[in-house]
């Protein structure tokens, strides 16, 4: 009888060592984890690009949990996307320029985020001409209110791209994201005209998933 106990007892200790291990390696960031186990998509690939993703678990279809290094929003990000480095720049939790190559076969993207601490609402029709500025475009933007942040979008075109520019104001506290997101499909014209609504529509979620983490809810 005692034999049988002390192997009870040995079994549940390798059980209870493996569940440990196992809560672990799921609390582990992908900056954390061996590339080996990470899903194999540029996003995980890229070193530059591994530290600012927090899960491997997917949000949606193709896209995992970005949280960007002021600490102050958090988005949606693109598998086929990577941070490029040499057009990253952070100044503390007070300025952040983001810039995001996304090659999705047929449809290659950039995406320009400058996320500002000192933006407090009241500015936004001269954020915006900024914006409009960097595109060369005036721009007609559409406003859309969620809980905790203004969001004034417009669609654009030139004569090799099109997409969305628009910006972010937090309607909590101050602090606001300058976006420029532009794709060029290189595809067949024919196939372009079909598949370009379909990208668009992409855009445009990834645009809407930029969330804004308040002082109630921030990381620490």
């Amino acid at each position: 009888m005692k034999y049988w106990k002390q192997l009870i007892l040995f079994l549940l200790i390798i059980l209870l060592g493996g569940c440990q291990v196992d809560n672990e390696d799921q609390t582990k960031k992908p900056s954390e984890m061996n590339p080996d186990e990470l899903p194999g998509v540029r996003a995980f690939e890229d070193e530059f690009t591994r530290q600012f993703l927090q899960s491997t678990e997917e949000t949606r279809p193709g896209y995992y949990p970005f949280l960007s290094g002021t600490g102050k929003y958090e988005m949606d990000f693109p598998k086929d996307g990577a941070v490029g480095e040499q057009g990253y720049a952070l100044k503390d939790k007070d300025y952040e320029g983001i810039f995001i190559g996304v090659d999705a076969g047929e449809i290659h993207s950039a995406i320009r985020l400058n996320y500002y601490s000192t933006d407090g609402k009241g500015r936004e029709d001269l954020k915006l001409d900024m914006i409009n500025d960097r595109v060369n475009q005036e721009l007609e933007y559409d406003k859309f209110t969620s809980e905790n942040s203004t969001l004034y979008l417009s669609y654009f075109e030139t004569e090799m791209y099109y997409g969305y520019a628009g910006f972010l104001q937090n309607e909590t506290e101050n602090g606001g994201i300058e976006i420029i997101y532009q794709s060029e499909c290189v595809a067949s014209k024919e196939k372009c005209e079909t598949i370009k609504a379909e990208s668009i529509d992409v855009m445009r979620e990834q645009i809407v998933s930029i969330q804004f983490i308040t002082k109630s809810s921030e990381r620490e």
